[in-house]
């Protein structure tokens, strides 16, 4: 299925998931359950390092009229697209890694996302500044819309994690594909656990800033800060892609 060099490869990046061990056993139904928490805390944790769409979720929910549906859709949104992404750079590297290898397909899957949310962004900026936005800024519909949601959700999870797809390759050389992509699925499901808590959080946050007293300049002007934001993420993404 993979030869000695790619082996290598994989079994040298697995010593850094230290619960892949595993991976060794005849996976049964406690072990599928088992290692499915495990990688859902895993996932979890991970999320919470630097990367993963957490600031384009933020900026995106504080400046919107955002409602704690749509904080739930973009995380599943992110989830679903990142766990997509795995399982199709899993399936390249199993049937085509003589002809392209998973990590060539990065950098044009980061340009693509940050391209992605650069059009969205400046689509965002673009409304904010409008002057019948202005007129219409306290409908929860005027700032915030679904496909916007679903497109920035799809952009953030564009790259997969580089751990998800090494534990789903580490599976694949060991004869447990079935068990790798349900521990992918547990991975992905702690993802989008921290960025749907995160989503809330942000609604929340600015329905609760926009009780506090001497708020309404800044709670006017943060949609269009937060578009920006958007825009900013957007190009360093792009930028990062193409050096």
């Amino acid at each position: 299925m993979f030869d000695n060099n790619q082996q290598a490869t994989i079994f040298a990046h697995i010593d850094s998931l230290t619960w892949l061990p595993v991976f060794k056993e005849e996976p049964t139904f406690a072990a599928i359950l088992t290692g499915m928490t495990i990688a859902f805390g895993f996932g979890a944790i991970h999320a919470l390092a630097p990367g993963h769409g957490k600031a384009l979720v933020s900026a995106y929910l504080v400046g919107s009229k955002g409602t704690a549906y749509q904080a739930v859709l973009l995380g599943l949104a992110t989830t679903i697209t990142h766990t997509f992404s795995v399982f199709i750079l899993g399936l390249i590297a199993l049937f085509a890694s003589e002809y392209i290898l998973p990590e060539q397909l990065y950098p044009v899957l980061n340009l693509i996302s940050g391209l992605t949310i650069c059009s969205v962004g400046f689509w965002l900026l673009m409304r904010r500044l409008s002057p019948q936005d202005e007129h219409h800024h306290h409908s929860p519909s005027s700032n915030f819309s679904n496909p916007s949601t679903i497109a920035l959700g799809i952009a953030g999870g564009l790259v997969p994690c580089p751990s998800a797809l090494v534990m789903l390759l580490a599976a694949i050389s060991l004869n447990q594909i079935t068990y790798g992509l349900f521990l992918v699925c547990g991975l992905s499901l702690g993802l989008a656990s921290v960025l749907i808590t995160l989503g809330l959080i942000a609604v929340y946050a600015k329905q609760w800033l926009e009780k506090l007293p001497l708020s309404g300049v800044f709670v006017q002007r943060l949609p269009i800060f937060s578009a920006a934001m958007v825009v900013c993420i957007g190009i360093g993404l792009t930028v990062l892609s193409l050096v």
